[in-house]
């Protein structure tokens, strides 16, 4: 009988875990503030990198804008000598050495401002009368090269942001003998 009254005191007794006192504390100041540091450096450099993807983007797509409007200046000049050439006239009529702008719609050469300007139908225009200014400027600048050779070179600028950039595009252009 005694021994059933011991097991019977072990049932009912409850069991408590000791926990060592040192266990019991929170985090120190100086763990809170590796933690934050490295929480910092996991999110801040990955919104750095989207920041500068973000600015390159954005330079990129000016720059193939930029691009096509120094070929476009390029092709009217060529325009306006072929069409001297088909309709009989000296090749070289109204490219005479000097600084203009172009409007490539109406295929003009003049000395206007050299702001690009986007109509109401989003193209890019260059002349007078109209309202939205964009960033790039293009100046076209015609030189003789030779006796039947002009050099033809088109220069646009635009700032993104604080990034500056500049195209520029040359051709030469000659006297095509009559077929």
């Amino acid at each position: 009988m005694k021994y059933k009254i011991l097991e019977n005191k072990m049932e009912n007794k409850k069991w408590r875990m000791k926990i060592p006192h040192s266990a019991k504390k929170g985090f120190t100041l100086i763990e809170t503030m590796v933690a934050l540091t490295v929480v910092l450096v996991a999110v801040v450099g990955p919104i750095s990198l989207i920041g500068n993807s973000l600015r390159n983007i954005y330079f990129a797509r000016d720059k193939m804008v930029a691009i096509n409007l120094a070929q476009e200046g390029i092709e009217v000049v060529r325009q306006k000598r072929d069409s001297n050439l088909l309709a009989g006239a000296i090749w070289d009529s109204g490219l005479n050495t000097g600084s203009y702008v172009v409007d490539a719609p109406s295929l003009s050469l003049t000395t206007a401002d050299t702001k690009i300007y986007q109509d109401t139908d989003g193209f890019y225009r260059q002349g007078v009368g109209f309202t939205t200014v964009t960033q790039f400027l293009r100046g076209i600048t015609i030189t003789d090269a030779g006796l039947e050779e002009k050099k033809v070179t088109s220069t646009v600028t635009w700032n993104t942001g604080n990034d500056t950039g500049t195209i520029t595009a040359i051709e030469f252009l000659f006297n095509m003998p009559a077929l």
